[in-house]
Formats: C-alpha cells, structure tokens, sequence
C-alpha cells in the first residue's frame, strides 16, 4: 500500500500495465485500476502469508531450541560459504 504513493513504483505500474491495456478499449483508467487492484490483492495475500509462515517457524524455533541452534548454524556456514567463494572469486 506505501508503493501506491511512490514515483518509481507508479513509473513500473504504467510501464508494465501499459502493454496489457487494450487502446481501442473505452474506460482505459478502468484496466489499469482492475490490474492494480488485483497486484494489490496477490501482494496483500502474499504478505499474509508470509507473516503466519514467520509466526510459525517462532513458534517452532522457541519451542525446539536444538532446532533453532542447528538453523543457525547453517545459515553461519552459508555465509562463510559464499565469504570464501567471493574472496577467492576472480575479476573477469
């Protein structure tokens, strides 16, 4: 809802709506406000989504206290991963 307001994110509505939007259609306004109605819906349930999906992996992690230790170890060793393969990356 915050991106309704702002330039950069209205600039990629038009841009990208512009080419699913008929120019021989009478209320040409109406497609785009239909498209970013329902961008907005798919955005709305997607953030949903992923709130309960974070509450639950909390819940989890508070009451599995191993599991959350081995979760962040691997993110640990991730990191150091990809700390090493950019360290002995090459400039191409």
């Amino acid at each position: 809802m915050i991106s309704l307001l702002n330039p950069k994110a209205i600039l990629f509505f038009i841009s990208f709506f512009i080419q699913f939007v008929d120019p021989q259609y009478a209320y040409p306004a109406l497609s785009f406000l239909l498209l970013g109605l329902i961008a907005q819906v798919v955005s709305v349930l997607y953030l949903t989504l992923l709130i309960f999906m974070g509450t639950y992996l909390a819940t989890q992690f508070r009451r599995r206290r191993r599991l959350a230790a081995g979760a962040t170890s691997a993110v640990g060793a991730l990191f150091v991963g990809f700390g090493i393969k950019l360290a002995t990356a090459t400039s191409a």
